[in-house]
Order: structure tokens, then C-alpha cells, then sequence
């Protein structure tokens, strides 16, 4: 064993190559007023499913009635749904996340 893999071997969790760093968004509309919350993930699935499943959990756990043009009505009186989804490399990630909300 040479002194590179020895240093190695127990003391770093093997990261999962395939997750994938990304920014999203979630709009909001209530009513005339509109607004934009951006957020980070990471996923090895299809991340336009996982930014879909926030916006539709945005205000909770319970099953929201979707909307006529999209997204879905939390309460009763806003429309949440996904903004703009992007990819972003890890030493990005890294910064933003000092920023932004991980979820």
C-alpha cells in the first residue's frame, strides 16, 4: 500500500459522483403581486422532478390543488411554481450556499 492510498483508506466518505449541484427558483404569485425565492440542491435524479416537488411543497406537506396555467394554489390563494432551474459547478455551490437556502 503506498502512503497516498494509506492516507486515504477510512478517513474520506466516497462522494457520489453522479449528484449534480444546481440553483432554482420558485415563483410565487398572490394576487397582482409576484415574486422570485431561489434555493440550491444537489441530485442524481432529473432535477426539474425535485425543483416540481418544492414548488409544490412550498407552504407544506399537504396535496395542493394544481393551477389552470401551472404550478399550484397553496391555501387557497398563491400559486407557487418552478422557476428557473440551472446547473452549477461545486466550487459555485460551495459559495452560494453561505447565501442561499439548501434544501
Amino acid at each position: 500500500m503506498e502512503r497516498g492510498d494509506k492516507k486515504r483508506k477510512g478517513k474520506h466518505k466516497m462522494k457520489n459522483i453522479k449528484e449534480k449541484h444546481y440553483i432554482a427558483e420558485v415563483q410565487e404569485q398572490h394576487g397582482e403581486y409576484e415574486h422570485t425565492t431561489k434555493y440550491l440542491f444537489k441530485t442524481a435524479g432529473d432535477p426539474f422532478e425535485y425543483a416540481e416537488k418544492v414548488s409544490k411543497t412550498w407552504y407544506g406537506f399537504e396535496e395542493p390543488d394544481p393551477a389552470d396555467k401551472g404550478g399550484y394554489w397553496q391555501n387557497g390563494e398563491i400559486i407557487s411554481s418552478v422557476g428557473e432551474v440551472k446547473q452549477v459547478s461545486i466550487e459555485d455551490y460551495k459559495v452560494l450556499k453561505k447565501y442561499l437556502s439548501v434544501l
